[in-house]
């Protein structure tokens, strides 16, 4: 039991430390079309009066601005990213050794 409770805080932690959370909000503007974002704000409040400042708020009409709140796991982003490297690495060293291989008998 106690083995589960730690396993399952650990991986709580890990996740926190590697997500990312922002709000992005896209808000139209006559002929124009400006993104803004935000990462120390909460889901509740991933809202275009939170996040758009007055300057643009003023001329935006409300229909024309979008929020999204994003929650990415950058770990799991680097993981991706570090995996795809290594096929790639194995493949061409997979080649390059087929081809001296191949010369030598």
């Amino acid at each position: 039991m106690m083995k589960a409770i730690l396993t399952i805080s650990l991986v709580n932690l890990a996740i926190s430390l590697g997500s990312d959370v922002r709000c992005k909000c896209v808000c139209k503007k006559e002929s124009q079309r400006k993104i803004f974002i935000t990462t120390a704000i909460d889901f509740k409040d991933c809202r275009c009066d939170n996040v758009v400042p007055d300057t643009w708020m003023d001329s935006c009409l409300k229909k024309q601005c979008e929020c999204n709140y994003d929650i990415r796991n950058s770990n799991v982003i680097k993981g991706s990213v570090v995996i795809t490297i290594l096929a790639i690495t194995f493949m061409l060293l997979f080649v390059i050794l087929d081809k001296t291989f191949v010369e030598v008998h």
